[in-house]
């Protein structure tokens, strides 16, 4: 029940912004403000706003308050590197723009170690935000032989690692990298920029306990619709 009372609170919330209800610079309710207004516990209520932080809606402040974010997302890089980010989810749609069975060697992400001729599942998404712009272009490429069912998956709200948890493939350690690159004419497209501009892209490679590469998914960022930043504790003096 909790879960969906949080569930609740955020996408409301997330309604009032799209709106325009609340605009950029809008301070939001408080902890205690929602905990009177829905009933719920502070946990509650502190999950709603953190989850809006993490997908940069909203900026928290300490001791002064939550507040809507300019128009460029903030996104915290420990958050986006880290594969669980990717369960939970941020506001907005996919947009499906392709899927098919293709070789390895014809997929537009490359798998590491896989033979070529290999049969993969091959995913191309936008990720929209709440006012329907492209937020992120993400290329996913599975191997066949682990999803071999996965076209008849709902591809909009698919999610791979809680899709490989359902199957019980059994995973080991996953790496992210996150690097610069400069869109090419295709994803400028998609992403509504221009081409060979800069961007920030994560890849991240799926394996299992054995070591085996089973999965790779490429996310480039929109240029401009995102600012990076690292929060660090204090520092102890």
């Amino acid at each position: 029940m909790a879960t969906l009372l949080h569930l609740k609170i955020r996408r409301e919330l997330e309604e009032k912004i799209q709106r325009g209800d609340l605009p950029p610079g809008a301070r939001l309710p408080t902890e205690a403000e929602l905990q009177s207004q829905y009933g719920v516990s502070r946990a509650t209520a502190q999950r709603a706003l953190n989850e809006l932080a993490n997908a940069g809606l909203v900026v928290r402040r300490r001791r002064h308050g939550t507040f809507v974010a300019d128009v460029r997302q903030q996104i915290n890089l420990l958050n986006f590197a880290a594969p669980g980010a990717a369960e939970k989810g941020v506001p907005g749609r996919h947009q499906v723009v392709s899927q098919r069975i293709v070789r390895a060697g014809d997929a537009v992400v490359e798998i590491p170690g896989v033979d070529p001729d290999a049969a993969v599942v091959e995913l191309v998404r936008v990720k929209l935000d709440l006012q329907e712009r492209p937020r992120t272009l993400e290329r996913h490429a599975i191997l066949f032989s682990v999803a071999p069912n996965l076209l008849d998956e709902d591809l909009a709200d698919f999610v791979s690692l809680r899709y490989f948890a359902a199957k019980k493939i059994p995973l080991g350690p996953l790496r992210v990298y996150l690097e610069p690159v400069v869109l090419g004419a295709r994803e400028a497209e998609l992403l509504e920029s221009e081409a060979g501009v800069p961007a920030m892209q994560r890849r991240r490679e799926t394996r299992t306990e054995d070591g085996t590469v089973i999965e790779a998914v490429v996310t480039v960022v929109r240029p401009g619709s995102a600012q990076f930043f690292v929060e660090l504790p204090p520092p102890a003096l």
